[in-house]
């Protein structure tokens, strides 16, 4: 296996410490088919101190406590983003942080990040794009290559019974609890969702990744702004109007793409289609490409 550094985000809630512990503890594999648990040597646990509250360099203190009680190297980073900033903006300077670490470390790109989003975390995700109107995509949110999250089959209240159960130690962030933040008001309802509705939700999250990771296959085939026709027509209609969709910045309604995708099956090459807003899709020698209308 190539050897891979493991960044380890931890901010000392309870999420992240129960994943440091069941990492450090091996009690979870983090790659498919790995045939080991990971080593010390393979980790470093990562805290970003967004410095928003007085009191953020005690998160930081656990950070460094647990993280050497584990024996594993700890990197702490600094915002200083003050109490005033945005909730997008503190996300922003985290990944940042996180994603500058990992190019330190891995000169050769080999490197993930490992997060403790969880199921509710997901959930919570998904209504809040829901509520934005993002589209489909924002049904299959948690999507990077870089980015591992293998706490996403666990519930909050299955993590804290377990930080509970093996008397782990960790902060809480007081402004999880504020209604300032949109995140927060959602956290509220997702919570109260019943049984139901809730496996609902996940069952269409489940489609949705299926989807987006059939549309991705095909994106990254396509070079230069051009796609294989052929690539397009082998996906099923529904991925297909979808894949449309998406290389063509979703500026075209369900029924243009639709009515775009009938008239793919039987264009020929030299042929010039113009499906409405502003774009034209030129067909040459098995070949797809978007253009804007002059």
């Amino acid at each position: 296996m190539k050897d891979v550094k493991y960044i380890l985000a931890i901010s000392g809630g309870v999420d992240s410490v129960v994943l440091l512990d069941m990492v450090a503890r091996g009690r979870l594999p983090l790659l498919p088919l790995q045939e080991r648990f990971l080593q010390e040597e393979d980790l470093v646990v990562a805290h970003f101190d967004h410095g928003i509250r007085d009191d953020s360099a005690n998160d930081a203190e656990l950070v460094k406590s647990l993280a050497t009680k584990y024996g594993i190297e700890c990197v702490i980073g600094y915002g200083e983003l003050g109490e005033n900033a945005s909730e997008q903006l503190a996300r922003a300077r985290r990944y940042e942080f996180l994603r500058d670490l990992c190019s330190d470390l891995c000169k050769d790109g080999a490197c993930k990040i490992i997060t403790a989003h969880h199921q509710d975390d997901l959930l919570e995700t998904i209504v809040m794009n829901l509520i934005r109107g993002t589209g489909w995509r924002g049904l299959a949110p948690f999507w990077s290559d870089d980015i591992l999250r293998p706490l996403l089959n666990l519930t909050k209240a299955e993590i804290v019974s377990y930080a509970i159960t093996n008397d782990l130690e960790w902060t809480e962030d007081e402004t999880n609890y504020s209604s300032k933040y949109f995140r927060n008001r959602v956290r509220d309802f997702v919570s109260r969702i019943k049984t139901e509705p809730r496996e609902k939700l996940l069952e269409l999250n489940k489609k949705q990744v299926k989807l987006r990771s059939e549309i991705e296959k095909i994106l990254k085939l396509c070079k230069d702004g051009a796609c294989k026709v052929a690539d397009v027509l082998s996906l099923p209609d529904n991925v297909a109007v979808e894949f449309l969709r998406q290389v063509t910045n979703e500026k075209l309604t369900t029924l243009q793409l639709r009515r775009l995708l009938k008239n793919l099956k039987i264009a020929k090459s030299g042929d010039r289609l113009q499906p409405g807003g502003g774009i034209q899709i030129g067909i040459y020698r098995g070949n797809l490409t978007i253009s804007k209308i002059r």
